[in-house]
């Protein structure tokens, strides 16, 4: 199969386009994840703030 170099020059044009879609939704794809974890991770140190800051307040102070 012969191909002419205009017709190689189009056929890396589209596949830099594809490349590119590829990777902005492979970036949105791992934002996404990375927000869902943060939000993961910020509620449990906040579990684990409350956690201790009512263990003090129990156990230390002696006022719950």
């Amino acid at each position: 199969m012969v191909i002419a170099p205009s017709e190689i020059s189009q056929l890396y044009s589209k596949l830099d386009a594809i490349d590119e879609k590829v990777d902005f939704v492979l970036g949105e794809v791992a934002q996404k994840e990375g927000l869902r974890l943060g939000g993961h991770i910020g509620f449990l140190y906040g579990f684990l703030t409350g956690s201790m800051i009512m263990l003090i307040l129990k156990f230390l102070l002696h006022l719950l």
